[in-house]
């Protein structure tokens, strides 16, 4: 084929048809090519501006492709923005969105098959869990007081029931450690899981010297159980069993005596100094705690003294001055320990010379004196908690005023005082189950002739039966028999009304009941055959039992404590107190005594 001059410039694109030449091209036959002949450069430019316009093509496809992805208008803004597109399409996705849930499961479950991967997860998101342990002697079996315990880096100690708990302490495998003087020491590899964690009892072996005690009550001889035994050797400690006895285990390395200290709940401290040596059982006698206080004018005066019920620690803790008239009331309340005292010991008189009484409140242990008021007439009728309630005779009043007798409610704690009721005359009061009942004369301005009910802080009153009220005889421990004229009316304590009788009552003794702190005793003197004798009513079953019956028995009686009675002997041999322990034991013969007023009497006039 013969050679062909290359143009100098070449055309960017294959010049147009003209349409009349397209009919001929598409009518026309192929043209045949001599095989002979390898290429037509004319056809090879063709065919390199047609690849070369498609390629073009595709690349501007794909580079508008690309501008859409960065389009602004597009696609969401903002990291936040995407994050928020790529979560709502993981939702729409349901298969995706449920596939991630039950991997999540399915790997929790793997986590907590397996504790150290859960206390660790628990851990690392402040999950803290508690324990408790509980500490014995081994040689007695009771608890163990002042033991160190400590797990997962927390300490602490054991209380009297041989008890601790332990807080804030990490999940998971961890050593227990129990110590304490004179005992071999426990460790033990435990378990912490979430929860309270109870790891129960661990008894430590005594290694130390014992000592033995036994520790009973001074009056009825029984055994006091939880009383406890310390020492001056460090953290030494022990419990007493349901027998009194007790078992101390101390340092043996020590080479001084010890100082062992008893105490029981209500009881007063017993000490023993005690021989190394020694190791028979010693035999402690526990005493109340509480003080008595009477009046005794040995010295020739009125002098009020407190001692303990064993004979010991008398003293005087207000002395008689001499100006006394013979109608001095005593009220203690050993529970507080406070004795409320009325006479005329100050010797003030009022402008016609009349001496008056003086109200002191006094500290049966330092012996302070507190002064509550000053009156023609004080008459104590309770104590209620920490209220002193009595009636005063107000001083210069006239015979009609009714403000001349007033109900007064003293509270020691805040030293403070309200009336609770005032009358030209109180005609009776009682009081019973923690209320005040009263009734009033209708003499004075104002007066209203009524029976009443009021608590000792003045906060709840009540009127039940609007008629003027004799006497008021309490005949049972929840009944008063109430004299209105010539009609008899039957209140049970605690209802809000009065019923009428059909007459007056078989037995129309008044009886002063007094009850113990926890409200389940009291006691009330009767007198049979001559004798006083001396009554325990049971108030849940409402059951009387005898519990002394002595001549010359009777009022004013009180309880020391919860056990203990003190009550009165008075004939023409002796006027003395005496003290009775109702759980059991002989009575015991305090000291004797002046004859005076007090609570367990009742209300005169």
């Amino acid at each position: 084929m013969p050679d062909k001059k290359k143009p100098e410039t070449e055309p960017t694109s294959a010049p147009p048809v003209p349409s009349h030449m397209m009919a001929e091209l598409h009518d026309a036959k192929p043209l045949e090519v001599p095989e002979t002949e390898a290429e037509d450069p004319e056809i090879d430019k063709a065919v390199d501006d047609i690849t070369e316009h498609e390629a073009d093509e595709v690349l501007a496809a794909e580079d508008a492709e690309l501008a859409k992805a960065f389009d602004p208008d597009k696609e969401p803004k903002g990291f936040k923005a995407k994050v928020k597109a790529l979560a709502s399409a993981w939702w729409n996705n349901k298969k995706l969105r449920y596939g991630t849930f039950a991997g999540i499961a399915v790997l929790i479950l793997l986590l907590s098959a397996i504790p150290q991967s859960r206390y660790f997860i628990l851990n690392n998101v402040g999950v803290r869990s508690s324990s408790t342990v509980v500490v014995l002697d081994s040689s007695t079996q009771q608890p163990l007081k002042n033991v160190d315990v400590q797990m997962a880096n927390q300490v602490g100690k054991t209380d009297n029931s041989g008890t601790v708990k332990l807080t804030h302490l990490k999940l998971g495998s961890t050593k227990l450690t129990i110590s304490r003087r004179a005992f071999a020491p426990v460790t033990k590899k435990v378990t912490v899981g979430w929860g309270s964690n109870p790891m129960g009892n661990f008894s430590l072996t005594p290694t130390g010297s014992q000592y033995n005690f036994v520790v009973t009550d001074f009056l009825s001889g029984k055994p006091i159980q939880k009383a406890e035994a310390s020492a001056s050797d460090a953290d030494a400690a022990a419990v007493a069993d349901d027998k009194g006895q007790i078992v101390l285990t101390v340092d043996s390395t020590t080479n001084d005596d010890l100082t062992v200290t008893i105490k029981a709940e209500g009881y007063r401290d017993a000490t023993i100094a005690l021989n190394l040596d020694d190791k028979t059982s010693h035999k402690v006698t526990m005493v109340p705690a509480q003080k008595y206080a009477f009046v005794s004018k040995r010295s020739g005066k009125y002098d009020l003294y407190t001692m303990d019920v064993d004979g010991t620690n008398e003293k005087v803790v207000l002395a008689g001055s001499g100006n006394e008239r013979d109608d001095i009331s005593v009220a203690p309340n050993p529970a507080k320990g406070v004795v409320a005292l009325a006479s005329s010991r100050d010797n003030n008189r009022n402008k016609d010379g009349y001496l008056l009484t003086t109200l002191n409140v006094i500290d049966t242990k330092t012996g302070q004196r507190t002064t509550v008021t000053q009156s023609e007439k004080i008459q104590i009728i309770d104590w209620i908690g920490n209220r002193l309630i009595f009636v005063q005779v107000a001083a210069g009043a006239s015979a009609n005023d009714s403000h001349r007798q007033r109900l007064i409610s003293y509270d020691y704690a805040s030293n403070s005082q309200k009336e609770l009721a005032s009358s030209n005359y109180f005609f009776d009061l009682v009081s019973a189950g923690g209320n005040i009942y009263y009734a009033t004369s209708d003499v004075g301005q104002g007066s209203q002739a009524a029976f009443f009910k009021i608590n000792p802080e003045g906060t709840t009153k009540l009127t039940i039966l609007n008629k003027e009220v004799w006497d008021i005889l309490r005949t049972q421990y929840d009944h008063l028999s109430l004299s209105a004229g010539q009609d008899w009316y039957d209140y049970k304590i605690g209802d809000v009304s009065a019923n009428k009788m059909a007459g007056a009552p078989s037995n129309q003794q008044n009886r002063v009941y007094q009850d113990n702190s926890d409200h389940k005793s009291s006691i009330w003197v009767d007198n049979r055959d001559g004798k006083g004798v001396l009554l325990r009513y049971d108030i849940p079953s409402q059951k009387d039992t005898v519990v002394r019956s002595q001549s010359g028995l009777s009022t004013p009686n009180y309880w020391l404590n919860d056990y203990y009675v003190i009550y009165r002997i008075h004939t023409d041999q002796e006027t003395a107190d005496y003290v009775l322990n109702l759980d059991g034991g002989q009575p015991r013969k305090l000291t004797d005594v002046t004859n005076t007023n007090g609570l367990g009497q009742g209300y005169y006039h």
